[in-house]
């Protein structure tokens, strides 16, 4: 055994109580052939029983050495190529072990340049370990109240480009669904690891090639290519290296210098690393484009979209939308005011494009607004009813006429196209019946600002719940099913879906619809029984203003004013429970139609499940369909597919790109309206902002709910934490206490159904499921917009 001290290579064999954990795992990195920085280890044995404490302060320039052994320090420092100085690094006995990391509990001194600077520097280190800091963390996690035994690391210091961490993967057990996250800074990396700097980040697959699984203008600084040889795919590579030769996922940190890339640390991942909040770049593919989740991209689409849907349905929906008041495609395509393409997405979520040039061409502007205005003051809910709607059911009804299975694949498909083209009518029909509702709505709530005392408390959410909204006819129809024998529960169930099983979680088509799964339907409605509902003759209670708001709204010229607005406004608020209901009519059709040649697709083996099919483009799809082109590589690539588009439910996608765009119009800022009504607060360590959609206030336990196969688990009462409502949630809302939403505002379809309820809600507030955690207790006040974090109920 090598006495005295050794080198790091040396160190890789010896005893961890000897040497520590971080010499021994940067011992086993040279040995391995990765580059380490050269250096040495100054082993526990080599110090004096009392280095580190109060009375050891003078000997050997403070350092706890033995006096003996000063002299075999400075011969082997003396030796050490160092032209930047050295690294004095602690190397506890407790330290980078499968059990603790110890990261960041000792003491680390860079820049060391003098024998006497290095003896101070080995001092701080010994000391270190006695810091009530490293004894609070060493109670935390069950070890011995008494500090460990420390060597000491000395290193060549590295002047890096860049410098960071890289984790291999999530979790101390790693699988191919996991990322390697890589941080990183310019210059040294003691400032990330120190959480002085916001760092850099790009993620990257485990599987090779290792593509980023977000765009990244950190990685075109730092080189990165879609080749194989770049300097980050490079980076994960090597640390991918290190977790197999160290037998497990690993905490590694690096720098970058001209030379190369150098290994500083090895340990192993003991935890689940926490995720950031904010990764992945948010910058247009388009030049100079602005681009905002407005529309349909905000509680309709909150998901990263499927390939399928981004390259099929979701245009369709925004042509025959633009078609309204920018004229058929051909004229648009002319137009230097209307941007092409209006749709697109960033980190695959939907984004709308807002960069309108009206001020550079005054009279095209002119006749582009009078052609906004001819559709949208038309007798648009005349062309709803009597067209738009008719046309929907009936093309329903004749593509619906013969099996799917009985049809060619050629057939199937145009068949999907014509009810694509008949919702995104539909859709587009909506966007001229939406401006009536918001604005009626808007109007409302200015004349109740400005009612005094006589309509104080009085809002245009609480005046604007009806009593037989579809909303509430779903609510008597679970009750009728909670209620019913046993043996009659299927049917009545079915009678309910023929009715609402349309509604969807998600316009993307890759989600299942309430008739796919009714597992939720299900949930709710045996949760009813348990809670006592559901008998016979029980009826949803239906939340309302109360009575005939008259008394409240006055009487006199200025009384019939409101009342008259208000009137106006209601009729209109049961115009969108009404529009809305119908138009996902088409979605199951269209789900089934493409499930149908997944299915086939599996047949001839090119697809592993159904499925998968909304992981291929539209043009993939429609090349097999109409000359059986394909890829025997589709498998591999649904794969990548699937698993990209779940990393990047991991974002949160912000309203408008670039952050500081704004929408404005003749002067004003659009920008809140244009995102349905969006308001952000400022939030806090135990406080979240959002735009406040329905009031009142309830304090109650989180129950965050990511996907809605596990609705199940939510109880009476607690607050629902999601990321969106749409009305195929109401049957859930009738549980909730309250409910928090990352997206929306008080004009989105999600706060409708919040209202209807009658209870508080907050939504838009952007990191609601990241930031906060089932069983959290959260009091959410619908009036001022806030969610609370509170420590106990």
């Amino acid at each position: 055994m090598a006495e005295g001290i050794v080198s790091l290579i040396e160190a890789a064999d010896l005893p961890v109580e000897r040497v520590g954990g971080k010499a021994r795992g940067l011992g086993r990195l040279a040995a391995a052939g990765f580059r380490v920085p050269p250096g040495f280890c100054i082993p526990v044995d080599v110090f004096t029983a009392a280095a580190g404490r109060e009375e050891d302060q003078e000997s050997a320039g403070g350092s706890g050495l033995r006096d003996d052994v000063v002299a075999q320090v400075r011969e082997r420092w003396e030796a050490l190529p160092a032209p930047h100085g050295v690294a004095v690094r602690s190397s506890a006995t407790s330290e980078d072990g499968a059990a603790s990391s110890a990261a960041g509990q000792y003491e680390s001194v860079l820049g060391v340049r003098t024998f006497e600077e290095l003896l101070a520097a080995v001092g701080r280190c010994q000391r270190s370990r006695h810091s009530s800091a490293a004894g609070v963390y060493r109670g935390r996690i069950g070890l011995a109240e008494e500090a460990p035994a420390m060597a000491v690391v000395v290193q060549a210091m590295v002047a890096p480009e860049w410098a960071g961490v890289v984790f291999t993967a999530e979790a101390p057990v790693a699988d191919d669904d996991q990322l390697v996250l890589v941080e990183a800074v310019e210059g040294l990396g003691t400032q990330l690891v120190d959480g002085v700097v916001e760092p850099n980040r790009a993620v990257f697959s485990r599987k090779e090639p290792h593509p980023p699984a977000f765009s990244t203008a950190f990685g075109e600084r730092m080189g990165e290519t879609d080749g194989r040889g770049s300097r980050l795919r490079s980076l994960v590579r090597t640390a991918l290296a290190v977790e197999r030769a160290l037998g497990g996922p690993q905490d590694i940190e690096w720098a970058l210098d001209d030379t190369g890339l150098h290994l500083l640390q090895a340990r192993p991942i003991t935890a689940a690393v926490p995720q950031p909040t904010q990764f992945g770049d948010w910058v247009s593919e388009v030049p100079g484009a602005r681009w905002a989740r407005m529309s349909i991209c905000d509680s309709w689409l909150s998901d990263p979209l499927s390939p399928l849907f981004a390259t099929t349905l979701f245009p369709t929906l925004v042509d025959r939308w633009a078609t309204n008041w920018g004229g058929p495609r051909e004229l648009r395509a002319r137009s230097p005011l209307i941007p092409e393409p209006m749709h697109g997405t960033v980190n695959g979520f939907a984004y709308l494009r807002f960069d309108f040039p009206l001020s550079r061409h005054p009279l095209r502007t002119l006749r582009l607004t009078a052609r906004w205005l001819d559709f949208h003051l038309s007798p648009v809910e005349r062309r709803w009813r009597r067209e738009v709607l008719p046309a929907l059911r009936e093309g329903l009804d004749r593509v619906r006429d013969t099996p799917l299975v009985d049809l060619s694949s050629a057939e199937v498909l145009r068949r999907i196209r014509t009810v694509e083209e008949l919702s995104a009518r539909y859709w587009a029909v909506i966007g001229g019946l939406a401006w009536h509702w918001n604005t009626t709505e808007w109007l409302l709530g200015a004349v109740l600002a400005r009612g005094g005392r006589r309509t104080a408390g009085l809002t245009a959410g609480s005046l604007l719940v009806g009593e037989n909204r579809f909303a509430h006819q779903a609510e008597r129809a679970l009750d009728r099913v909670a209620a019913a024998a046993p043996e009659d529960e299927e049917q009545l169930l079915q009678e309910y879906l023929r009715r609402f099983g349309h509604l969807v979680y998600s316009l993307d088509l890759a989600e299942p619809t309430a008739i796919d799964d009714p597992s939720m339907l299900r949930s709710v409605i045996a949760g009813r029984r348990r809670d006592g509902g559901g008998e016979p003759g029980a009826m949803a209670a239906v939340p309302g203003p109360g009575g005939d708001p008259a008394h409240r709204l006055g009487r006199g010229p200025v009384g019939r004013l409101r009342r008259g607005v208000h009137r106006w406004a209601n009729h209109w608020s049961g115009v969108r429970d009404e529009a809305l209901h119908y138009f996902t009519l088409g979605w199951p059709f269209m789900r089934a139609g493409y499930l149908e040649l997944g299915r086939r697709l599996v047949l001839v083996g090119l697809l592993d499940a159904a499925a998968d099919v909304f992981y291929l483009t539209g043009e993939e799809l429609e090349g097999w369909v109409s000359a059986g082109t394909s890829d025997a590589g589709w498998r591999d690539l649904v794969r990548e597919r699937r698993l990209r588009r779940q990393w990047q439910r991991r974002l949160n996608p912000p309203d408008v790109i670039p952050a500081d765009a704004r929408i404005m119009l003749f002067g004003a800022d659009m920008t809140s309206l244009a995102l349905f009504g969006v308001e952000r607060g400022v939030d806090g360590e135990d406080r979240l902002s959002g735009s406040a959609v329905s009031p009142g206030s309830c304090t109650g336990r989180a129950r965050v709910i990511h996907e809605i196969a596990d609705a199940d688990a939510l109880e009476r009462g607690e607050v629902l934490v999601v990321r969106q409502v749409t009305p195929a949630w109401a049957p859930l809302l009738a549980r909730a206490g309250a409910v928090v939403a990352d997206v929306g505002g008080a004009l989105s379809h999600g706060s409708v159904v919040a209202r209807e309820y009658g209870i508080p809600a907050v939504m838009g507030v952007r990191t609601a499921t990241a930031r906060i955690g089932t069983g959290d207790v959260l009091t959410v006040d619908g009036d001022a917009g806030t969610v609370q974090l509170r420590s106990d109920p």
